[in-house]
Order: structure tokens, then C-alpha cells, then sequence
């Protein structure tokens, strides 16, 4: 073993767990040491790259055998703090699923274990990764919109409602805690603080359930616990206003995240299915009269804007582990939207506003 090769497992081993291996293993100095799921192995989807790394059945027992460097924790939303502190109790850097924990007390013990072992810890916000977000987010920060003004995004599918999409532990709230307002909600509110570079100060939503039960694979009827609709008013840094809605019942919907940005001199919006275009109109002589038939060209991002980014999530912590200065988001990002998710949780109880810090 060279000095720099990182030992890495992954702990959970269903479809995410794939997107991991396939891109933390990709990078250089990487070797994979275990993988670990409570299910029986050979059910376990795995590239064909790691078919022989060791597998095991109980979490412990791999971090004691393989010792890893890194782990990947890629279980439902219950098992990402138990399995956390369990990867740096051993001395490991930690890759987490999103959302980071299920309520803010677990990530915010998270985050505190994660600075007390002195290791990083990464989170999978994968729209970061998008090349049209992080050319928003040059734009905002370059000032080119002006004071910014208004946020508006939605994030809708359709999977959950259609009949022939079967019943899955992200239906269950006692496993992952949420359902749309965690599972797409997390990205939009992290692609706002992402894009935006603005903080959340308060909160007011609702949710709803409008998918009673599932059939599971074995056409079992299953009853859905967790949310598929919500909608939530945010009042950001600075006083600007941000609206959000998501579902995973709209049909016809895919995967369309669309986050759109006002500023005194501009407006643009990105949307997930066009990760190398941008909605943009800005400029202080393009903005200085009224517009009375809308229009948001489309247009392509420079040619050599993606080939100038890092490494994206989850393997940019890879090279962060080595030393080099690279951006990735951290625990402090998955608690900070975190405590956002939990301020919707109490708005919806007391049917008021809510405070994010």
C-alpha cells in the first residue's frame, strides 16, 4: 500500500450505494475494503469493478476488520447517524446521504462528533454538481444581478403516485423521517443556499399526504406514512423572499428541479433536465426599461466552464482527505438545512412561522 491510498467502504448497499463506489472509487489512490448491508449479499447490486471487496452483514464487524479510511453511508434516513458515529468512533471520514440526519438534534450530534475525531464530513447534495447551478451561483456572486430581490423553485415528480411504482422504505416515516419536503426538499433548500449564497431565517409550510397506500414488490398494500406534497415561504438573508414547492404525485413530471433568482438588474433560472443551459436576462441597460412580453433566453454555458470545476459530490471529498483545497458540502451544510427542515416540521404543527436558528 502506498502512503496516500485511502481504504473505503460503504455502508448500505442499495441503489445510491452504486453512485458512490462508481464515483469515490474512480479516484485515484482508492481501494475499496468492505462493503455492509443487513440483507443477503447476493441481492446486493454491485459493479462489477468491486464484486470481490468483502462483504458483511454487520456494520462493526467490517469497520474492525477493514479498517477504512473513508466510509460511505448509504442507508435509509434512521441509519445515517447511528452508522455516522459509528464510521468516526473507528477513525473514518464519512460520505453521507442526504437528508444528513432525522431531526436536528441527530445532526447537529453528528457534526459535533465529526469536529471532536478531527475527520471531514461530506454530503451528497448532488446538484451542486450541476454545471448550470454553480454558473448561477459565479453569476450571483459576481454581482451581475444586483441586490437579489426574489427566489422561486419547484421540485416535482411524478414517481410516487404512479401505480405500477411499488411501495419502498422512502414511504415510511419512521424510516426516513420524511417524504417530498425531505427527500426533494433538502435539494431545494440547499441549491437556494448554494446558488444564492444566502442563509434561511425563518419558515412557514404545510404538507400533505395524498397517496393513502402501495403495493410493495410482493403486491402486498402497504399504507405511505410520509408527505407527498408540501409548500413553504421563506424569508432569506436580507429580507428576500423565497417560495418552494414540491411533489412526487404530479404526473407527467420526471425529475424537474427549476430554481429561478430576481435581482434589481436581472433574472435567471436553471433547471435540472438542461444542466449546461441558463434562463438569463441581466444588465443595467437590458433592465432599465420595461419589459411587457416576457422572455428568458436560454442560452448555453461557456464551452469551457465545466471542464474548469473540481471533482463534484461525494468523491470531491477525496482529495479534501488528501489536503488539497477543494469546496464540497459538508455536515455544517446537511445541519443547516437540517434545522430549516425541522423549523418546517414545528411551522406545520403550530401553523406559524418558525425561526431556522
Amino acid at each position: 500500500m502506498s502512503a496516500s491510498e485511502i481504504r473505503y467502504a460503504v455502508i448500505g448497499m442499495g441503489g445510491i450505494a452504486q453512485l458512490h463506489l462508481t464515483h469515490i472509487a474512480s479516484q485515484p489512490g482508492v481501494k475499496v475494503v468492505g462493503l455492509a448491508d443487513i440483507t443477503d449479499p447476493k441481492t446486493w447490486r454491485v459493479p462489477e469493478a468491486h464484486a470481490a471487496a468483502a462483504r458483511f452483514q454487520d456494520a462493526e464487524k467490517m469497520m474492525r476488520e477493514t479498517r477504512p479510511d473513508l466510509v460511505s453511508v448509504c442507508t435509509p434516513n434512521k441509519h445515517h447517524h447511528p452508522f455516522t458515529l459509528l464510521a468516526l468512533r473507528h477513525g473514518a471520514h464519512v460520505a453521507c446521504e442526504k437528508p444528513l440526519a432525522m431531526t436536528v438534534a441527530e445532526a447537529e450530534e453528528m457534526e459535533a462528533a465529526r469536529a471532536t475525531a478531527g475527520r471531514l464530513g461530506g454530503i451528497n447534495f448532488s446538484y451542486r454538481n450541476v454545471a448550470a447551478f454553480r454558473f448561477a451561483r459565479e453569476l450571483i456572486a459576481g454581482g451581475e444581478l444586483g441586490r437579489l430581490t426574489r427566489v422561486n423553485t419547484v421540485y416535482l415528480q411524478s414517481f410516487l403516485g404512479a401505480p405500477a411504482t411499488p411501495y419502498s422504505w422512502r414511504n415510511d416515516v419512521t424510516l426516513a423521517g420524511f417524504g417530498a419536503l425531505g427527500d426533494l426538499g433538502v435539494h431545494m433548500i440547499d441549491g437556494v443556499r448554494f446558488v444564492t449564497g444566502l442563509g434561511f431565517q425563518r419558515v412557514v409550510g404545510l404538507a400533505q399526504r395524498l397517496i393513502a397506500e402501495k403495493p410493495d414488490a410482493a403486491g402486498r398494500r402497504q399504507a405511505v406514512t410520509t408527505d407527498t406534497n408540501a409548500a413553504f415561504l421563506a424569508e432569506l438573508t436580507g429580507g428576500v423572499v423565497a417560495t418552494f414547492e414540491t411533489t412526487q404525485v404530479a404526473p407527467g413530471y420526471g425529475n424537474y428541479f427549476r430554481l429561478e433568482v430576481s435581482g434589481e438588474r436581472g433574472t435567471l433560472a436553471v433547471h435540472s433536465d438542461h444542466p449546461d443551459e441558463i434562463w438569463l436576462r441581466a444588465g443595467a441597460t437590458l433592465t432599465r426599461y420595461a419589459t411587457w412580453r416576457t422572455d428568458l433566453p436560454l442560452q448555453r454555458l461557456p464551452t469551457d466552464f465545466a471542464g474548469r470545476q473540481g471533482p463534484g459530490t461525494p468523491a470531491a471529498i477525496v482529495p479534501a482527505i488528501r489536503g488539497e483545497k477543494v469546496e464540497y458540502p459538508t455536515f455544517a451544510d446537511g445541519l443547516a438545512a437540517q434545522r430549516v427542515l425541522g423549523a418546517l416540521l414545528d411551522s406545520m404543527q403550530s401553523g406559524s412561522w418558525q425561526k431556522t436558528t
